[in-house]
């Protein structure tokens, strides 16, 4: 059709787009937890830690789903 090569122009693109704000957002995250870890107890620290850890699980395998669509 007429309108799959203007999708596959745009999609580059927009993957550019996206991978700048992922990481524009992962500096900001980086930041603030870097000022509010301090404030934690080592208990309240320790459960950050295991809600980023299934946050980034989580990632992970929405990535790898994303990518074997890809292929």
């Amino acid at each position: 059709t007429k309108v799959q090569p203007i999708l596959d122009t745009a999609k580059p693109q927009i993957a550019a787009i996206h991978q700048e704000a992922m990481q524009k957002m992962k500096t900001v995250m980086d930041s603030t937890l870097s000022q509010i870890r301090p404030l934690l107890t080592a208990e309240q620290q320790k459960k950050l830690d295991d809600i980023q850890k299934a946050h980034q699980d989580m990632m992970n395998a929405h990535k790898e789903l994303h990518d074997a669509m890809q292929e």
